[in-house]
């Protein structure tokens, strides 16, 4: 009876861990599968690249966009890709080596930070998005969105899944997204 009783505590414990762990905040380096984003900086803006997930760790470069892109009241927009390797703390772990606009510092490490909600992705796919609650078995799908070419800021990311939020559907995880200039529909 003791066994049973101890037995049914570590499960409900091994659930309460499952639970906690499909916040993407909670992930860690290098969990999830590599996606573009970018990040849309006004003319001249930069973003500091951080060795690690925290505003205190060491500034290993910046992120700074290329080529204007966007018109705005204020001026221009300058986009930038990058590629999220992981997420942590709502910080994105980003591949240097491919990013545009990134400018090294004195080290030049493979791989830096920068706040996640400062990337973006959008809905501009060829066909369905699947909207859901959380990633993976454990979620319930709660909208689609077909055809529209709305935006959404990127919260982290846990395999092959992004967390992202907008105004329309709130913090949700979805099951593709495009980052390309152009768009991804064919």
């Amino acid at each position: 009876m003791l066994r049973a009783i101890i037995g049914t505590a570590a499960v409900l414990a091994g659930f309460g861990v499952l639970e906690r762990s499909v916040d993407a905040s909670t992930g860690y380096a290098g969990s999830c599968t590599a996606t573009q984003a970018y990040a849309l900086l006004q003319r001249g803006e930069m973003i500091s690249v951080r060795a690690e997930p925290t505003p205190q760790a060491a500034m290993i470069g910046t992120l700074a966009g290329r080529a204007a892109s966007h018109a705005t009241e204020g001026g221009e927009l300058a986009r930038s890709e990058v590629t999220i390797m992981g997420s942590q703390s709502g910080w994105a772990r980003i591949a240097l080596n491919t990013t545009q606009g990134y400018a090294a510092g004195a080290s030049s490490p493979s791989f830096g930070w920068v706040p996640a909600d400062l990337l973006t992705v959008d809905a501009r796919v060829d066909g369905a998005i699947t909207v859901y609650d959380r990633p993976g078995l454990l979620g319930s799908a709660v909208a689609t969105i077909e055809g529209d070419d709305m935006k959404f800021r990127v919260l982290g990311c846990r395999g092959s899944w992004l967390q992202v939020v907008n105004a329309r559907h709130g913090n949700v995880w979805i099951d593709k997204w495009c980052a390309r200039e152009e768009g991804c529909r064919g």
